[in-house]
Order: structure tokens, then sequence, then C-alpha cells
């Protein structure tokens, strides 16, 4: 009788040892994947103006990753990202306290100071806060980034910042 049992009991722990084997199938995921995305703000300008715009930044705005965005673990912004301010033809244009903060987390904000022209922020400073937001991105699949500015002069024809981000994406299951 207590082999009996003692057989009943290993068959049953057996089956539900079986019964806790993963069911995703392991899929071969490709070699980092190289993408790009650029995220414009265009916007014109009150004087004595203090203003904030948002943009979201998505992980899915990467199309390159495609079905693999959820095997994402890790971003590394590549050195041909940058922020620019274009001034095209608008005419006199001062923005102050021009800064970019990713919403919900003010420990990632970036200070770009006083633009009265058209200006490319790629310095290792600049690429270490794209790499923060990249990283934020990742973690969350989804940020707001804004960007807040004091327009000092009035100016009617649109003006554009933009966050450019190049970044290899890791993968793993």
């Amino acid at each position: 009788m207590n082999r009996k049992l003692m057989f009943l009991f290993v068959f049953a722990f057996g089956l539900s040892v079986l019964s806790c084997k993963k069911d995703d199938p392991k899929i071969d995921l490709p070699a980092p994947i190289t993408t790009s995305q650029t995220y414009m703000y265009e916007f014109t300008g009150n004087a004595n103006s203090a203003t904030t715009l948002k943009k979201t930044m998505k992980l899915s705005d990467f199309t390159a990753l495609g079905m693999y965005q959820k095997y994402v673990h890790q971003g590394k912004v590549n050195t041909n990202s940058y922020i620019d301010f274009v001034k095209g033809k608008a005419e006199n244009v001062e923005l102050k306290d021009v800064t970019l903060e990713v919403e919900g987390n003010s420990k990632i904000k970036y200070n770009l100071g006083t633009i009265t022209g058209n200006e490319k922020y790629n310095s290792l400073e600049d690429l270490n806060f794209l790499q923060l937001v990249v990283n934020e991105m990742v973690g969350k699949k989804e940020i707001v980034l804004l960007l807040s500015y004091t327009s000092t002069t009035a100016f009617t024809t649109e003006v554009k910042l933009n966050v450019v981000t190049n970044v290899t994406f890791s993968l793993r299951q």
C-alpha cells in the first residue's frame, strides 16, 4: 500500500513540475537593431510668454523594431543623435530658459539656455541627456518630453526644435 501511495505522489509531483514549463517558445532574435526617429516641435511665439509643449515618444515609433519591441531591454544613443533649433525664415526670435524634461521625472531635465538663431546641440553633455531619455523610454515604452521656454519676442513664422535620436537597441528574451 505504501509503495502505491509513494508512486502516486511521485507521479503527481512529476506532472506538476512538467506543467510549470514555460509556454513561450524561444524565438531567434536578430542582432542589435539600429534605427532613428525625429521628434519635432513646431511653434510660434508671443512676446513675454512662457510656454510648455508636449511630445510623446514611444518605443513603437521606431518602426525598424517591428515585432521585436517587446524584447528591447536596452537602447544606446549613437553619436549622430542631436537636438537642433531651426529658426528658418522667422523674424526676431529670442527664447529664454529653454528646457527639455521628461514628464514625471524631474531628474531628466536639460537646460538649453537662450536661443536666438539656428543652433545644433550634439556635445557629449547633449548626448548624455538623450541617453537618459532613451533609457526612460525603453523602461516605460512611452514617455512625454516637455519643451518649456519663454519667448521674449513675438514671431508668427513657425520655428522648429528637433530631437533626433539614432539608437542601437539590444534585444533579449
